[in-house]
């Protein structure tokens, strides 16, 4: 049975694990799209998407909270810009061509 099997650990121990996935948030948020696998992609949405919806009030503690998990920066002033792009379109994924 699948109990207590919600998080996929990704091969990696719980620090690496949170670094990694506020590491790609950041470059997500920075760079607005990113090039990973299929299964970190469906990890950093379950990660990205509360952040994104904690952010669309900007008030000193959504920006503290944000912080905790983004710990840079200009990824937290990024992703609390009225004007961000993040929050009108929706997180989806699409599939990498196979290297020819």
């Amino acid at each position: 049975m699948r109990h207590n099997k919600k998080v996929n650990h990704l091969g990696r121990q719980s620090g690496h694990r949170k670094a990694l996935m506020s590491n790609m948030a950041s470059s997500l948020i920075l760079h607005k799209r990113i090039e990973t696998t299929v299964a970190k992609a469906k990890a950093l949405k379950k990660f990205a998407e509360p952040l994104i919806t904690k952010s669309k009030e900007d008030t000193t503690h959504s920006r503290r909270v944000v912080f905790s998990y983004l710990k840079d920066k200009y990824a937290v002033t990024e992703l609390l810009q009225p004007s961000g792009r993040l929050h009108t379109q929706p997180a989806h994924r699409l599939p990498a061509g196979r290297p020819g």
